[in-house]
């Protein structure tokens, strides 16, 4: 855990690893990485690279970088000796921890982030099951190299950030496997649309509050269609309906 001296700041650390972690969807721990990291992290450009399963860059989300930039670096990054450090050891590295000072400056990459007026930067990977689904790129333009407190925290908050992501890949893929549950369609298909939606969002770990937000509905609404899923079901609460799912699953 990173700690700082100044309240405040460690107030507003704390603020962003909530954030971090309260995120529901892919788009909201983007916003929360692009729009806080700034604020711990003394950097130029931060970008966020999903790729698909060849490799290649599905989604790139970036500030301060503008399309030719990113055009650029998508060109180069299959040759970036960063991110082909990170595709080895699968863990956050940076330009003086792979190289020395002068032989960073000899680097194809080095010129390419030159040309554009950046000359540092720092690579995380984004894991799930194993695989590397993407990366944390952070770059800095100023001539000195990032401090050692911008290092350890952005490290820290990489960690998180890549935490958050598996969570939402993993309930993303039980929505899918639920969905895809022949045992429930019959009780899918008597539902009203939103008693679906709801099953969907508890089945997947979320929260009343959460459901309530997201379907922007009252939480009395929400506890009333989960009252009458559990009916359905013949279960309780939701461990209890995962469990079912999972055997009604290994049964077909």
């Amino acid at each position: 855990m990173v700690k700082y001296n100044q309240p405040s700041r460690q107030n507003s650390l704390t603020l962003m690893i909530s954030q971090i972690h309260r995120s529901q969807t892919l788009d909201e721990l983007r916003k929360t990485y692009l729009g806080r990291m700034p604020e711990f992290v003394d950097a130029d450009a931060f970008g966020m690279y999903l790729f698909n399963e060849q490799q290649e860059t599905e989604s790139i989300f970036s500030y301060q970088a503008n399309q030719h930039f990113l055009a650029e670096y998508e060109q180069l990054r299959k040759d970036d000796p960063l991110f082909l450090e990170l595709l080895k050891h699968k863990q956050f590295t940076h330009s003086l921890d792979v190289f020395d000072n002068d032989n960073w400056f000899k680097q194809p990459l080095y010129s390419f982030l030159s040309r554009w007026g950046l000359k540092y930067t720092i690579e995380a990977p984004l894991i799930c099951n194993g695989k590397i689904m993407g990366t944390l790129n952070i770059a800095r333009a100023d001539k000195s190299y990032f401090a050692d407190e911008n290092l350890i925290a952005a490290r820290f908050l990489c960690n998180e950030i890549n935490f958050a992501y598996q969570r939402l890949i993993e309930r993303q893929d039980m929505v899918n496997e639920i969905r895809q549950l022949s045992h429930l369609r019959p009780v899918l298909d008597e539902l009203p649309a939103r008693a679906k939606e709801v099953l969907e969002l508890a089945v997947s770990g979320y929260s009343n509050r959460c459901i309530a937000e997201r379907l922007k509905i009252s939480e009395n609404t929400v506890r009333h269609h989960i009252k009458c899923l559990y009916k359905k079901l013949d279960v309780h609460n939701r461990v209890q309906l995962v469990k079912y799912a999972c055997k009604s699953q290994a049964k077909h």
